[in-house]
């Protein structure tokens, strides 16, 4: 059922992007055969738009100009809108690049999961810059309607079942997040193939190679500056530098909070828990000392220490709560997790020591009488240590029987066993440092009704707090030999818990610890497949807030697109004389792109620098929050510096394609049209 949702989902994105080639293909075959703009903008609805494209393509001609404008670098007037050879050149090269390095990837380097995504995203960046490049030699055009039918043919070919494309995704993921990274790669692949396409005809759009961006640079510079006395196009040029600004700086701050919330969550899910588990299949691991000294010297590994983990419930005298009770070797676990760094009462070593766990605070009785004149002193509680002459297995049996009557014991004549608690469980069974509490097992021993819960009450040795939640009121730590008494376990541990100096390297360790030892019984566990809900989430809504925030520098590029509309149509004059004067049509559209490229680049800086500002006054300040609702006192803010180079190139080829159509508008105005009414 989950591979058809899957299915679905990719089936969906690849339709997506078909629908939206053939209505654009509808729209400019209708154009190209002179049909008013309206009928054909209504010929690209969705619905019509396939049925559309072929009857006007049989029924009306190409005009001569259109057909003039067609062909190829190494050829000239070949007929038709769309460019087969071209799409079929994207196809071979995208796919045969990608196809290639997953090959690499996966068979000879040993990389799988999700590390497999990024020779992906090279192969699309990659690919689609060279074929782009291609495809606009072959049709001697900028290739847009090329580039979105080649995107929508390997859409649906990565949304057929026959291709592995789960395989990217080592945990799984929900449908909607795996639509969502397809759609990502689409959208990556398609301005790869425009970026592309566009440079090619910049450089050979007129049959030879030029590269040359020199007076058509300082031409567009000049046309940017206006006319003197001319306050309309410097109002509008800073209007669209603002925009640009303030789509950058949107998407800095709010990619660095996010950044921020997410490494502050790891830490604390990594300060509780390790980074790479290995288990056995069966519950006899009672080799865990051996298998831990083989994996320590496992390049990468930092530590390793042995647990054991089960659910319990756990009860105090006014309220009882599910929980999962681990036991840990005290002198490991500093290795693995901070679990002493994070304890704020008592002490991590007393689980070992239980007689050193002071006695509870006995707070007075507000209510209660003074006791009469000339009564007798009471009597002081016994000491403590009078109880350590007693035997341990004394001890654990009174204390067994005391939790099975659903009593327990007093502290002051009985040492028991330390546990170490969450400030939230503390808070919910009203219990503190160095109170009584008991642990129930599910599994018992079987007895002539049945199984038989095991109970042992232990005394809070330590508080601990790490911020989340569902640690500080879910776990409760015990010692690993009282865990393996308790759960009956005769020497045996769940697993051996590790340390990794690079989180992102883990998938690779944990092949390297396999080999080490050997492959089954033995298998491992890494923190994203732990927590795998969580960080998909995180990253999925990263994804959809980077797309999101770019709206706004698309519309900022809409409003470039408008501002060198009404340009070509003020300057029509002066492109007409720069035609006259030799000009080509690639050097009409380099002086228009200078336009886009230095608004591009003006509102970047400032965005950046502007978004920058903001989140080190949101860092030094700070803007406080309620720690019993987000369990953090500020809001936390971490800047990626490759997020900010990613956001500063988004943010200035929008830009730059923006002024793709309006320079393409340039370049074919006639001079007798631009010289008619002057």
């Amino acid at each position: 059922m989950q591979d058809t949702a899957y299915v679905m989902a990719a089936l969906g994105v690849a339709s997506a992007f078909v629908i939206v080639s053939f209505s654009i293909l509808s729209t400019r075959n209708a154009r190209f055969r002179g049909l008013p703009i309206g009928l054909a903008v209504a010929l690209g609805a969705p619905v019509l738009a396939i049925a559309a494209t072929f009857v006007v393509s049989a029924v009306a001609g190409v005009p001569g100009e259109t057909r003039a404008r067609g062909g190829g670098f190494f050829r000239r007037g070949a007929d038709g809108v769309l460019h087969l050879g071209a799409i079929l050149l994207g196809v071979i090269v995208v796919g045969g690049l990608a196809a290639g390095l997953t090959f690499v990837a996966r068979n000879m380097l040993g990389v799988s999961g999700e590390p497999l995504q990024t020779p992906i995203v090279r192969a699309l960046i990659v690919g689609g810059l060279a074929s782009g490049v291609g495809m606009s030699l072959w049709s001697r055009r900028i290739a847009f309607l090329e580039s979105l039918f080649v995107t929508s043919i390997l859409a649906v070919v990565v949304a057929l079942p026959v291709v592995p494309a789960r395989e990217f995704f080592t945990y799984g993921t929900a449908p909607a997040y795996f639509a969502v990274i397809l759609l990502a790669g689409g959208g990556i692949l398609l301005l790869s193939l425009v970026l592309g396409g566009s440079i090619g005809f910049l450089l050979t759009g007129d049959g030879e190679v030029s590269a040359g961006f020199g007076y058509e640079s300082w031409i567009g510079r000049r046309f940017l500056m206006g006319k003197r006395g001319d306050s309309v196009v410097g109002t509008i040029t800073v209007i669209s530098v603002l925009a640009v600004a303030v789509g950058t700086c949107a998407m800095v701050v709010v990619m660095s909070v996010m950044n921020g919330f997410s490494t502050d969550l790891r830490q604390k899910i990594f300060g509780a828990n390790a980074h790479l588990l290995v288990l056995k299949y069966g519950t006899d691991f009672t080799e865990y000392a051996d298998v831990a000294n083989k994996t320590r010297s496992v390049p990468g590994v930092i530590g390793a220490s042995p647990f054991i983990l089960n659910e319990v419930m756990v009860s105090s005298d006014t309220n009882l709560t599910g929980a999962l009770l681990k036991g840990i070797e005290t002198a490991t676990i500093d290795s693995v997790t901070d679990l002493r760094a994070n304890i704020t009462k008592g002490d991590i070593t007393w689980v070992d020591t239980p007689e050193k766990i002071p006695a509870p605070v006995k707070l007075p009785d507000p209510a209660g009488d003074p006791p009469p004149a000339g009564a007798a002193a009471p009597t002081p509680p016994p000491d403590q240590g009078a109880a350590a002459h007693k035997s341990e297995a004394d001890q654990l049996d009174a204390a067994l029987a005391a939790a099975t009557k659903g009593v327990l014991p007093d502290p002051a004549t009985a040492i028991l066993p330390g546990v170490i608690i969450g400030a939230e469980m503390s808070k919910n069974l009203r219990i503190f440092l160095g109170d009584t509490i008991n642990i129930v097992s599910p599994v018992g021993e079987l007895g002539p009704s049945g199984p038989i819960p095991k109970a042992r009450a232990f005394r809070v040795a330590a508080i601990f707090y790490s911020g989340m939640y569902e640690y500080d009121s879910k776990f409760i730590y015990i010692s690993l030999s009282q865990s393996q008494d308790f759960f009956g376990l005769k020497g045996a541990v769940t697993g051996v818990e590790y340390k990794v100096d690079d989180i992102e390297e883990t998938q690779r360790i944990a092949t390297s610890m396999m080999k080490t030892l050997g492959g089954y019984p033995y298998r491992t566990k890494d923190w994203m497949e732990m927590n795998r809900n969580l960080f998909s989430a995180l990253k999925l809504e990263k994804i959809a807030m980077f797309v999101i925030l770019n709206v706004i520098t698309i519309v900022a590029s809409f409003l470039i697109a408008a501002t060198l509309i009404v340009f070509v149509i003020e300057k029509s004059k002066e492109i007409a004389i720069l035609k006259t004067l030799g000009a080509t049509d690639t050097s009409i559209m380099k002086t228009f792109v200078t336009y886009g490229l230095v608004v591009g680049a003006v509102g970047t800086a400032v965005g950046i620098a502007c978004g920058l500002i903001v989140c080190w006054l949101i860092d030094t300040f700070g803007i406080g929050l309620d720690p019993d609702v987000y369990y953090i006192t500020h809001l936390p803010v971490h800047i990626d510096g490759a997020e900010v180079v990613l956001v500063s190139i988004a943010a200035v080829l929008l830009s730059y394609l923006a002024t793709i159509y309006p320079a393409l508008l340039a370049a074919r105005l006639k001079p007798v049209d631009g010289l008619r009414y002057e």
